[in-house]
């Protein structure tokens, strides 16, 4: 399947889902790559504005400048719930290595539930941290995406994602991924670029005359959602920091400082 196909097929994807369910074709906008170019080809490709085919942004209060900006020219809708991530940080606790470790320090330590891993060196990597968070006498939790996202997008119907199979997450497996499955039940995300690697959304976008806009932060990273988030492998982890210092330097100072044991103890700074 050439590059056009691929973009004949994610148009008819999306074509097809708005059939068949109406009420939930409204695409999750993130200011990301993915739901850029989902956006792009519902506005330029399909030739829908915001009414005929909705895009919904849950705004953060947290996102890069560059992000936001982009965010501010589409024709988009904004929602808000409220919420704002300290807050979050307060009653719930931080965003620290990545959310199955988060959940699983919070099953063990608040719900205190009796979870077993049966790979040893995933179970000696979690007990080492999970000693040193104590250690500081703090609280983890991976709740961040769904209080200050997931809840509003869910309750607007914001159910057209941009999440590839690469990306490997937890709604990348199942029959979340079969695409019959996804089009039939309005309930489950739909992803119709789940089967576009990296290169090949580089070149959309370069047929789609998408590139030419797109921010710097895309060259930088993979990761372009909320700034205060401590998720991310070492490399993501540095590469946002060396961003921020170039482009955002009084947030990489405050990130650096808020986080500061935590970076230290992972060697990241």
């Amino acid at each position: 399947m050439n590059i056009y196909q691929k973009i004949d097929q994610i148009v008819e994807r999306l074509e097809g889902y708005k059939a068949y369910n109406p009420d939930t074709a409204k695409l999750s906008y993130s200011g990301g790559r993915d739901s850029h170019l989902l956006l792009h080809i519902v506005r330029n490709v399909l030739k829908l504005n915001n009414e005929q085919f909705p895009a919904i942004y849950a705004k953060t209060h947290n996102e890069f400048a560059e992000i936001r900006h982009r965010i501010e020219e589409q024709d988009i809708t904004t929602v808000d719930n409220g919420i704002r991530i300290f807050e979050i940080f307060k009653t719930e606790g931080l965003p620290l290595w990545g959310k199955q470790f988060s959940k699983y320090w919070n099953d063990i330590r608040v719900k205190k539930w009796n979870v077993k891993i049966s790979n040893s060196r995933v179970l000696e990597d979690y007990t080492e941290r999970c000693e040193w968070v104590d250690a500081c006498g703090l609280c983890l939790s991976e709740k961040c995406c769904k209080l200050l996202k997931e809840h509003i997008l869910k309750k607007n119907k914001a159910n057209i994602v941009g999440l590839r199979q690469e990306e490997k997450g937890r709604r990348s497996i199942g029959k979340n991924k079969e695409y019959d499955f996804c089009v039939r039940n309005s309930k489950t995300l739909f992803k119709p670029i789940f089967d576009v690697s990296n290169s090949e959304l580089a070149e959309i976008e370069k047929v789609l005359g998408i590139s030419k806009n797109n921010p710097n932060i895309y060259n930088y990273l993979d990761r372009t959602g909320c700034v205060m988030c401590g998720f991310g492998t070492k490399k993501q982890i540095k590469e946002k920091i060396n961003y921020l210092r170039w482009y955002e330097p009084n947030r990489a100072k405050f990130y650096i400082e808020f986080f500061n044991t935590y970076l230290k103890y992972r060697k990241i700074i």
